[in-house]
């Protein structure tokens, strides 16, 4: 049986999509048409159904049916997924390297407090965040690692503990201390931005398929505003409604009737531009974790994310 040789693990609002999304039009390269499968994230599944006291969430949770999202899988070479729990989950680089040591892994990162305001967005439209304001939102996090704030549609409690995001050290050690260096391909948000068909390139030649293949990297993935956002809630967010979907279609018709109705409930404008004094106050309360990924990259994050002219 071949098994997934590639696992993109980056969050949210980090260049995760693009890359998944580019690496997909590679004719070396299969990626599953459920983007998320989160099959790894066990103890996320676990935090779930406590909450919701059943299963709600997670479908891909057997070996089993995670593989059958790669039916498809022909003679590519690699072949992957692009679950954001990869990174942030505490147990899922044990286990991708468990089902397959050989793996290759690809983890973009943003600058921590330009993630957190995208992500808030990203939060309000998907999982469950109920506070619109960004600082409001993030001032509920003690609050609710004590179980309260939290909106009967969060997906995951613990999804909404922003600080945690930031612990980037942590997440990616996690993986520097299984997997060779020459395994894993950490990719900067800021670069990859600056110069996509470059660093596209660098990542083909890091997966040893032919580097000379042009993607179409049309922006993917931009910040969203929901047109009828009852709707949303009331039915398309439904976990049963889910559910009603995924008994009768396969995944990939699953995956293509979600890319339908989220390209007709949303239209797509830039987020306002944070606070300074906010901003400010956050990156003085992240520095430390920046950092710390200087010393891990061995690259000055601190001035490339400009947290020297704070």
């Amino acid at each position: 049986m071949k098994i997934p040789n590639l696992f993109i693990a980056g969050l949210p609002r980090s260049g995760t999509s693009s890359i998944y999304t580019y690496l997909n039009q590679h004719p070396e390269i299969f990626m599953t048409s459920i983007k998320e499968p989160n099959h790894f994230a066990r103890d996320f599944q676990i935090e779930s159904d406590r909450f919701h006291k059943k299963q709600l969430y997670f479908p891909y949770r057997t070996d089993n049916k995670y593989l059958r999202l790669y039916k498809n899988w022909k003679n590519e070479k690699i072949a992957g997924e692009a679950s954001w729990t990869n990174l942030y989950s505490k147990v899922s680089a044990e286990k991708i390297y468990s089902f397959n040591p050989d793996a290759k892994i690809i983890i973009p990162l943003r600058e921590p407090v330009a993630f957190l305001y995208s992500y808030h967005s990203a939060a309000t439209f998907a999982l469950g965040e109920h506070i619109m304001d960004f600082k409001q939102a993030l001032a509920a996090e003690n609050d609710r690692k004590k179980g309260r704030c939290l909106d009967k549609r969060v997906i995951v409690p613990s999804w909404l503990f922003y600080s945690e995001f930031i612990k980037y050290a942590d997440h990616v050690g996690r993986y520097l201390s299984l997997f060779n260096k020459g395994q894993i391909n950490i990719v900067i948000f800021d670069d990859f931005v600056e110069n996509t068909p470059q660093w596209y390139k660098s990542i083909l030649e890091f997966l040893v398929v032919n580097s000379d293949f042009t993607a179409d990297f049309t922006a993917i993935n931009p910040n969203k505003i929901l047109k009828w956002p009852r709707l949303k809630k009331l039915i398309l967010d439904s976990p049963y409604f889910r559910k009603f979907l995924r008994f009768f279609t396969s995944a990939d018709i699953y995956a293509a009737m979600k890319n339908i109705y989220k390209s007709k409930i949303v239209t797509y404008q830039p987020r306002p531009s944070m606070e300074p004094e906010l901003r400010n106050k956050l990156m003085k309360k992240f520095k430390m974790e920046v950092e710390k990924m200087s010393h891990l990259l061995n690259r000055d994050m601190i001035k490339l994310w400009g947290y020297d002219k704070m």
